[in-house]
This record gives C-alpha cells, structure tokens and sequence, in this order.
C-alpha cells in the first residue's frame, strides 16, 4: 500500500458533541478499524495495518484543534480526511459543566472551557476552506440514515450498512480502551435501539447566565449557519439555581495537572487545605521548590 492510498478519517468534535456514537458508527464498517475514542491530550503514531483500506480515528476538540492534529498526521504519512460533528454549544456546555473530563482547568492538559469552544468553532469556521466534512449530532439523531448517508458522500466513501446494523463486537476494533462512559451503558444491538436512550425529548439547556449570553453572543455565526436558536431566553431555562452554584472561573486546582503534584508533593495539598486554594501560580512553583 502506497503513502497514498493510507486513508485515514479524522473525526472530532466538542467533548458531549456525541461524538463517540459517530466514532462507533463508523468503526462498524467492513472497510475500516481504528480508534474509537482517543485521549485528547496525545498524538501517538498509529499502526499502518489499521488502514483496511481506511483508517478511524476520533478524538475531541481540547489541547489540540483538528486542525492541527490533522496536519500532524498528514506529515506523518497519511491521507487525512476530516470530519467536524456539530452540536448544539448551550447543550455542550451544559454536559460538559457536570462531567468529570469537564475539567475548566487552566493548564495545557485541562484548558478552560471558553478555550475549548473558541477552538472548535475556530476548526468549523475553517471547515470549508479544508474540505472538512460537516454532521450535525440533531440530524443524526433524528435521521440517522439520512445523516451518515450525507457524511459518507461528504468524505468519498461507499455506503456501508453495517452502520446501523453493528455486527462488529467491540472486540473486533482495534481500540475501544476509552469511549464515553454513558455510550457503553446504554449501546444497544444496533443503531437504532441505542438512539432511543440517548434522544433528547424537549430538554432545554441549564447555565449560568453569563455563559448562555457569552455564548449566543460570541457565536452568533455558528448557530445562524447550523439552524440553532440564535437566543434562549433566560427565563425558558428550567433549573438554572443548580448550576449557577458552580464556579464560573478556571481554575487550577480543578486539574488532572493539580491531582498528580499533590499525590508527588502531600505538603502542597496541607497548604491547599489551609486557604492557600487561590494563591497565584507563581506562589506554587515556589512551593513546588520548597517542597
């Protein structure tokens, strides 16, 4: 097989995009094996045998834009094509808010929130111009037929019953290691049944405020293009009291990053427990050295 003919699909989306019930979908075609959830804090070289003739592989838009992964691994070798799962942000955030990967941290593992979605809607204001195939999860969900037919054509691919039907067990692909933990509770024998635990009846989306206003307003393009609401009133909004007792701000001690040093470092923690939770990040490098 010739550095051509290595097809590798790059999938990406928001963290709660949906994402991993794409990735599966894919994964169950008889042409392609890959990697149904990648960590989204890695670039690791990938096995040429994956390619049979396409490889899989998705991951979210978190440390890395798509774009950039997608470069990296076009100067590895292979023929990247690409696909952007589009999701509604309001409802994204929302998940994202009360799910422990939802870490609003600030260092390069564990970016803030607010970054993580200006570099997705970065990645799909740059869709077009990179040929990037476009699915929009809503779609998916109520015409999943229809929606991975479209995206089949959008990346040049035949179409594969096996999508909906899912006769590959899991221990049949090449990595299913990670995968959204609600997914494996509730996948069912096929499409169509797993669907109807993960379709949404009527559900409105639970933020604080300021983050529904930041986000209508900053990505007032991407809702208009995609056929989202342009704005939810607030009072629409059911709930809201629950999750407007969460800190708004990123935060250190929220990370994978903060864990690990505590773990390596038990004074540190002592000093966190002590009121020292909102020094700057300065002040814990010096206790790094102290320590």
């Amino acid at each position: 097989m010739t550095e051509r003919d290595r097809v590798l699909i790059l999938c990406g989306g928001l963290q709660s995009g949906g994402t991993t019930l794409v990735s599966y979908c894919f994964l169950q075609r008889a042409d392609t094996d890959g990697v149904l959830d990648a960590d989204n804090d890695l670039l690791p070289a990938l096995d040429r045998s994956l390619a049979r003739p396409i490889a899989w592989y998705k991951t979210t838009v978190c440390c890395f834009r798509l774009s950039e992964i997608a470069q990296h691994y076009r100067d590895a070798g292979w023929n990247v094509r690409t696909l952007l799962v589009l999701r509604d942000l309001r409802t994204v955030w929302t998940s994202l808010r009360t799910k422990p990967y939802g870490r609003n941290g600030i260092t390069a593992e564990d970016p803030p929130l607010r970054l993580r979605v200006r570099r997705f809607v970065e990645d799909w204001r740059e869709a077009r111009a990179a040929r990037t195939a476009l699915l929009r999860y809503e779609d998916f969900v109520s015409d999943p037929a229809v929606a991975l037919r479209q995206a089949c054509t959008q990346l040049a691919l035949p179409w594969d019953e096996a999508m909906l039907t899912w006769p590959k067990a899991p221990e049949q692909i090449a990595d299913c290691r990670n995968g959204n933990e609600s997914f494996w509770v509730t996948r069912g024998t096929n499409l169509m049944t797993s669907l109807a635990q993960f379709r949404e009846k009527g559900s409105r989306p639970r933020l604080p405020q300021d983050d529904l206003r930041w986000l209508e307003t900053e990505f007032r393009d991407y809702n208009r293009a995609n056929g989202y609401p342009e704005s939810i009133s607030f009072a629409e909004i059911a709930g809201t009291s629950l999750v407007e007792t969460f800190s708004c701000d990123p935060s250190f001690e929220v990370t994978r990053r903060y864990k690990w040093e505590t773990a390596q470092k038990p004074f540190r923690w002592l000093l966190a427990q002590f009121g020292q939770r909102n020094t700057t990040l300065i002040e814990r490098r010096s206790w790094k050295r102290a320590a």
